[in-house]
């Protein structure tokens, strides 16, 4: 199998913002900009309810493996796919809604399913790279200046390096069409009439000149085999973890948030500290209009550099005298840009989201018996 890392990285980010809520996927088709058409192979779709506001679908870049062109150089052609795609907005106004009881798969293949002359639906783009390893500081100059963020998955998840789950995935992959040309993965045999097009994929991916350059409905056929691949027994570790990585927002940047519980602690919490909270309250609505009411406080107990300098990793854990039951063994760490930090600062808030309208607000502060290492110059030295 030839599929690259970076190819493979795209894959793994599409299931970590479903696994946060998001409709993400890869498109059927091409997206149509203002210029030329547009190849994306992974996207998120944000549901938003606030008011003012458009949904979000995020176009996702990723860079885990030196790619052949500079850093600036990716950052700056996801500008250009962005700003191409805005200026494509239908003349109404038509939203994206999710209508209760509708498939999110489905409600995805509505919108980015058979071919389009032109975009239909008014939203707004938003670009986001997924790293995993170091960015120059001219690309995080642009990207911050252009309104892309980035996002820092660690290069460790469930005890392996990522490179180690990629060859394991790989490996499979080779092993979904047998040597009689039949499929052997479960999930994938019930699909009988995309057989044809799963065995082409396969053999695709055989050819080191074709495997990296897939039509956008062959890709999206090899999410839906990767996402059968992964529920072999040797990648139960990293499903597990996956599930523990959420995007959380600091001040609306999104940083990634790893912790040891499961997501149902996550809720416990959340809705015991909403009844805390009013039980408490003498006058609900002059204490709360401004403050949320499900605060939670944890501490954070080290600050370390991470193989990109823009990003530091925080190690926390919960104060055990401040929050719910269910989460007082909460520890792990968040993955935050050090441009969003500030060496003076002694405490932040997250937001993490949950379920649409409810989220957990996570309170830092920082240890004042821990030693600091002080951010120079926006860089994290080595812990």
């Amino acid at each position: 199998m030839h599929l690259s890392d970076d190819r493979l990285f795209e894959f793994l980010a599409a299931i970590i913002l479903r696994n946060n809520g998001y409709v993400a996927g890869v498109p059927r088709r091409l997206l149509g900009g203002r210029a030329t058409k547009h190849q994306v192979n992974v996207i998120g779709v944000d549901l938003n309810t606030s008011p003012f506001s458009f949904n979000n679908i995020i176009i996702v870049q990723v860079y885990c493996h030196k790619n052949n062109g500079s850093d600036l150089e990716l950052v700056r052609n996801l500008k250009a796919t962005l700003m191409d795609l805005e200026q494509t907005l239908p003349p109404q106004r038509e939203l994206i809604r999710d209508i209760v009881g509708t498939d999110r798969g489905d409600l995805f293949h509505r919108i980015y399913g058979k071919q389009k002359n032109r975009e239909k639906f008014t939203v707004n783009y938003v670009g986001n790279i997924f790293i995993s390893k170091s960015l120059n500081q001219f690309a995080w100059e642009y990207a911050n200046a252009h309104g892309i963020y980035v996002t820092y998955i660690p290069q460790v998840l469930a005890g392996y390096p990522l490179q180690h789950w990629f060859s394991l995935l790989r490996y499979h992959l080779d092993n979904v069409v047998n040597s009689s040309g039949s499929i052997t993965i479960p999930g994938l045999c019930k699909k009988e009439k995309k057989h044809p097009a799963f065995i082409e994929i396969i053999n695709l991916l055989r050819d080191e000149n074709l495997a990296n350059n897939l039509e956008a409905q062959q890709n999206h056929d090899l999410l839906t085999i990767i996402n059968e691949v992964i529920c072999h027994r040797e990648f139960a570790p990293l499903q597990a973890k996956l599930q523990q990585l959420t995007l959380a927002s600091m001040n609306g940047y999104p940083v990634v948030l790893d912790y040891n519980l499961s997501y149902r602690n996550l809720m416990e919490a959340a809705l015991i500290s909403f009844r805390e909270q009013f039980r408490r309250a003498k006058n609900v609505s002059q204490r709360t209009k401004y403050r949320p009411l499900n605060t939670l406080k944890f501490l954070i107990t080290g600050i370390y550099s991470t193989t990109d300098p823009n990003i530091a990793m925080l190690a926390y854990t919960a104060d055990k005298n401040d929050v719910p039951e269910p989460i007082r063994e909460m520890q792990g760490e968040v993955y935050v840009p050090t441009s969003v930090l500030d060496k003076r600062m002694t405490r932040f808030q997250l937001k993490l989201p949950l379920k649409t309208d409810i989220s957990l607000i996570a309170e830092f502060h920082i240890d004042q018996n821990t030693q600091r290492y002080p951010i120079q110059n926006g860089h994290m030295p080595p812990a």
